[in-house]
């Protein structure tokens, strides 16, 4: 080999080598669950009988005719789903949790893969508002990957018996009254303060109440269904163990409680509950997210998104009525869709 060909292999090496060296290094590729890489997702539900748990039960079905064999956190209610999600921590059972163990199981010794929350619920853990606050963060890692709609209308209602026919008399009422359940836009709007109510010998009646003493409270405010859920049975319990008047909200209320996230104007049908005697206006928080992190893969996304449409039927049998619209699916206003999500719904023109 003759010494300029000698000179320009050399040449030529340098300049690769330092090419190579001054060329960008690609992102590392997130780390893929394990359990979502063996097809076994655990799901961060809640109780049997809870709307998340529900959720929870009809994606692992769902999931099961691709392949799946999903594990369900039983537990993971409220704010800890979010937490556990967002942390990649593993579940832990709640005080009290297993006293009633026709809803509940131990939770599984992993991090969550996938969830479900409402829409509200998981605005506030994205930024750090609401129960999160004392958290100090924002949960930013969330992905959504179907959105289900529900009907879970805001209402007020009073006993019969107590005379009340609207929630401002509330603020000067002399006798006791005991309310059953809280809104803090509510509370403000009618000028209703606990410790007022507590210096009246009433007050805000205690969760962990019997069902026949929560029943027999004064007024009862909150978001119900007809459904016999843990988090909407006084609803169902109050409207046939007591005679109750559903009470009105004024537009003004109404329009600001629309603008909490997750919330939109809605109208109560008649009949919904006994003692519903007329179509009421008010608000509903329709939107409940099956979401996952940023981390899993589009290919798992895209097995959900696919699982749940293609077997929307499984909605229609739950305890609480849930729908899946095609129209809203993939519409989150504030928390990202997940692309792998968003690939499978292009594809079969949901979205454009």
């Amino acid at each position: 080999m003759s010494t300029i060909v000698q000179r320009f292999i050399l040449v030529l090496l340098f300049a690769l080598a330092a090419g190579h060296a001054q060329a960008p290094r690609l992102q590392d590729a997130p780390a893929v669950s394990a359990t979502i890489a063996a097809k076994k997702p655990v799901f961060a539900g809640a109780c049997k009988a809870c709307p998340w748990g529900i959720l929870a039960k009809v994606t692992a079905d769902a999931l099961s005719f691709y392949g799946y064999q999903t594990t369900i956190c039983w537990v993971c209610w409220s704010s800890f789903g979010p937490r556990q999600m967002g942390d990649k921590t593993k579940p832990v059972t709640p005080p009290g949790a297993l006293d009633n163990p026709e809803y509940v199981e131990p939770p599984p010794d992993a991090v969550p893969d996938i969830s479900a929350t409402s829409e509200s619920n998981l605005i506030d853990a994205w930024n750090g508002t609401g129960p999160y606050a004392p958290d100090g963060k924002q949960r930013r890692n969330y992905r959504v990957v179907a959105v289900i709609r529900t009907s879970t209308y805001m209402l007020a209602a009073a006993s019969r018996k107590s005379g009340i026919t609207n929630l401002k008399q509330i603020k000067d009422r002399t006798q006791p009254t005991w309310i059953v359940g809280n809104n803090p836009i509510i509370f403000s709007y009618y000028g209703i303060g606990v410790e007022d109510l507590k210096a009246r010998g009433g007050g805000i009646m205690p969760s962990n109440a019997s069902r026949e003493k929560r029943a027999a409270g004064d007024v009862f405010i909150g978001t119900g269904l007809l459904a016999n859920t843990p988090e909407q049975r006084l609803w169902y319990e109050a409207s046939q163990l007591n005679d109750l008047v559903f009470l009105d909200f004024e537009e003004p209320l109404i329009a600001r409680l629309a603008r909490e996230p997750g919330y939109q104007p809605a109208t109560v049908p008649l009949a919904l509950f006994r003692g519903i005697d007329r179509p009421i206006p008010t608000v509903m928080r329709p939107n409940h997210f099956i979401y996952v992190r940023d981390d899993a893969p589009d290919s798992f996304a895209y097995d959900v998104a696919k699982a749940l449409d293609e077997h929307r039927e499984l909605f229609q049998v739950q305890l609480e009525p849930w729908y899946y619209d095609p129209q809203t699916v993939a519409s989150s206003r504030v928390i990202p869709m997940h692309p792998g999500a968003l690939k499978y719904y292009r594809e079969r023109g949901y979205l454009k």
